[in-house]
Order: structure tokens, then C-alpha cells, then sequence
């Protein structure tokens, strides 16, 4: 079913957001303060409902008609933070139940919960943590963030789990960890069970709170 979505600020994030709903056929409104970054965008989004116009201004956005909208997000960069807070009230002022915003630390993050923000994301900070916790262990290959305490890994075998059996490694009560996923090498994926045995080139989808996957080696191999 196609939705309806509003994406204030067209930096990069904003843009990659907007291509990103609009090939998956949803409605997109993308409004940016600058005439100039709309009329540079119109050809490259010809189905995407572009608008230059003050996001922080209410009346302007109730003349948008986004009441109806299913979420929005706010994407307005670091240089402009009180424009992403005053933003993100607007919206959620004139009915969007659903809005998501972009912060640059903690404090911003925290004031744009208050005025209305459901979800808060810092990629510079998250895309810094996951590739620091890819490099800093060889059998890593994906880091996915939940949230504030929880993540989703996908790693190789370590070799401190290697010929051994999940009721044996028993990672759930010994560590608090959710295997999810298991992809035998140069098979297809499966549900893993209790008497599974992990061997080299194995992959796993893992679940569970940052600082257990962290403790693990997973994250902390040894050697």
C-alpha cells in the first residue's frame, strides 16, 4: 500500500532518503529552505512533490496540507540545529503523528524527543561505532543498531565457538545473546537448533543488548 511522507532537508541524507521512498512507490513531499537545492533536484525526482519553503514556519506548513501524512523526517544538517528542533515541532504541531529527526549529540537528541520526535538518529556517531567494532574484530561482518542498547550482528564462527553446540555454548543464558540465523558454508540459510554444531566458515545472525555483544567474541575475539 503506497504512503504518504515529508522530508525536510535535502542534504544527502535527506535526498537518499526521498529516492529511497520513491522507488518503493510511496508519495514523497521534500521541502528544503533553498530554491536553489529544489530546481537543482526536480529533474533527477520527476515523481517526487518538491517545495521550497520554511519547515519551521507553521503557517507555510499547514498550507502544505501534511496533516493526512503518515511520518515525516527531518534531515536538516548540524549547521542548523535550532531550524531541525523548531522543525520538528511544526510538524508534529499540525498532526504528523510520526517524525523522525536528525541530531548531532545528546543534548539536541533529548530536546527533539521532548518536542515530539519519535525516533532520533545520529549517523555520523552510528556509521562511526559499527565500522569501529567491524575493524576492531576479523570475524565481524555486519553491525546493525537497534537503538540505544540493543544491535544485530552478523559474524563468522569465532574460533573459541568452533565444534561446538549451541545447547552447549548455551549463549543465551551465559551471555544474553539470541542466535537467529545460521548460514552453513556454501549452503542456504536456516533456523538453528539446540543441537546445531557451528563449524569454520559458518556465518550467524545474532541478536541482544550492545553490551553483551561487545563482552563476546564476536566483537572482542581473542588474539
Amino acid at each position: 500500500m503506497n504512503r504518504q511522507f515529508v522530508v525536510v532537508g535535502l542534504g544527502r541524507l535527506g535526498i537518499s532518503m526521498v529516492g529511497t521512498l520513491d522507488s518503493l512507490g510511496h508519495e514523497v513531499l521534500a521541502i528544503d529552505k533553498s530554491e536553489d537545492v529544489i530546481q537543482g533536484l526536480a529533474d533527477d525526482l520527476p515523481n517526487v512533490h518538491l517545495v521550497a519553503a520554511d519547515a519551521t514556519d507553521e503557517d507555510a506548513v499547514r498550507g502544505l496540507n501534511v496533516e493526512g501524512f503518515d511520518a515525516a523526517a527531518v534531515m536538516i544538517g548540524e549547521n542548523h540545529v535550532e531550524a531541525g528542533i523548531l522543525a520538528t515541532a511544526t510538524l508534529k504541531e499540525v498532526g504528523v503523528p510520526r517524525i523522525v529527526a536528525r541530531a548531532t549529540g545528546g543534548i539536541h537528541a533529548r530536546v527533539l524527543e521532548r518536542v515530539g520526535a519519535y525516533r532520533v538518529i545520529q549517523p555520523e556517531r552510528e556509521i562511526g561505532e559499527q565500522l569501529a567494532r567491524t575493524m576492531a574484530s576479523p570475524v565481524l561482518l555486519d553491525y546493525v543498531d537497534l537503538g540505544e542498547d540493543e544491535a544485530l550482528i552478523e559474524a563468522e564462527v569465532p574460533k573459541e565457538w568452533l565444534d561446538k553446540s549451541l545447547s552447549e555454548l548455551d549463549l543465551s543464558q551465559k551471555m544474553g545473546l539470541t542466535v537467529m540465523a545460521l548460514k552453513s558454508k556454501g549452503g542456504p540459510g536456516s533456523l538453528p537448533q539446540s543441537d546445531t554444531v557451528l563449524h569454520e566458515g559458518d556465518v550467524l545472525v545474532i541478536g541482544g543488548f550492545k553490551k553483551a555483544l561487545d563482552r563476546s567474541p564476536l566483537v572482542q575475539p581473542d588474539g
